[in-house]
């Protein structure tokens, strides 16, 4: 009976390891674990793909519905960043899926449509850097020109496995000050922290972080990064593609095993992977307006805690 019940959870493991993926650490996404702002419990499924595990896990684009909490005490930003500066995510979970295509980007008019900041074409999350948080930090440009206030932050993933999973955070964007506009200062989240309380770290990115002690990237001041150029910041926000949306029924397919992702309409700002796998198209019903005609699932969910229609 020992036996046959460590079997049985050995099979629970397993079957959870499989499925389970990554999902957005930080900033912390609505009704996450670390959500300081979350009133119920948290979210079991957001390291889901959509519509992976049955009626406990479907849910709705955008946002798995969660969008809802935007203007609610439950939907209070998990963080600040400054309109045109670069500034930091990370992912974390339980199965990288050695890689995949990832992008960000926001919404400012409460989930109706989502635009790129910055498209990841290969190597999302970074495939030998583990399951983070450590080791799965992202550097993008924020749009300069992108509305002030709290807006939607988006992270949407695709692991070649065509599956699709998406995480959104409510953020805090606010102007910059005349320091960080100008073109000949360093271009930094925040101001810099006092000297004697900061340390250097250096991201997987290459930007020259100054950080609080103990080192922790959500509370680090970023320059002289080697990712988004100063170019892409300026591209409007309203002439941003659309983030692309596939792999939820909505006849959209992304490449399955063989490659990743490589958007047809990535935006200004695209990080190439390692080149481990070739980047190959989307197929089938994938015009921007196709992409948001259907998906495979449109009823409420199970009484597991995340939103319904």
């Amino acid at each position: 009976m020992q036996l046959f019940s460590a079997l049985v959870g050995a099979a629970v493991l397993l079957a959870t390891q499989v499925t389970a993926h990554m999902q957005l650490d930080y900033p912390a996404p609505f009704n996450a674990s670390k959500n300081a702002y979350r009133k119920t419990a948290a979210d079991p499924y957001l390291q889901y793909p959509y519509d992976c595990c049955g009626p406990n896990d479907r849910w709705q684009y955008p946002c798995r519905g969660y969008h809802k909490l935007l203007g609610t005490p439950q939907g209070a930003p998990t963080a600040t960043w400054v309109a045109g500066s670069t500034a930091n995510f990370n992912i974390s979970g339980i199965g990288n899926h050695f890689g995949g295509s990832c992008q960000v980007g926001f919404s400012t008019d409460d989930g109706d449509t989502f635009r790129v900041a910055t498209s990841y074409e290969g190597n999302c999350p970074h495939r030998d850097n583990g399951d983070g948080p450590d080791g799965q930090d992202f550097t993008f440009a924020v749009p300069k020109d992108i509305d002030t206030g709290v807006q939607l932050f988006a992270w949407i993933w695709y692991n070649r496995e065509q599956e699709m999973n998406m995480n959104c955070a409510a953020v805090k964007i606010v102007a910059p000050t005349n320091a960080a506009s100008n073109p000949t200062a360093s271009n930094t989240a925040t101001a810099s922290p006092p000297e004697a309380s900061t340390q250097t770290y250096q991201t997987v990115n290459g930007c020259t972080c100054h950080c609080e002690s103990p080192v922790n990237i959500t509370t680090c001041s970023c320059a002289d990064c080697k990712g988004p150029s100063s170019k892409s910041r300026d591209v409007a926000f309203n002439s941003r593609p659309l983030m692309f949306v596939a792999d939820n029924g909505n006849d959209c397919l992304t490449p399955h095993t063989t490659a990743e992702l490589k958007y047809p309409d990535p935006g200004p700002d695209v990080v190439t992977g390692d080149g481990a796998y070739p980047l190959e198209p989307p197929t089938g019903a994938c015009t921007p307006e196709e992409q948001l005609a259907k998906q495979a699932y449109d009823g409420n969910t199970g009484n597991d805690g995340h939103m319904g229609a």
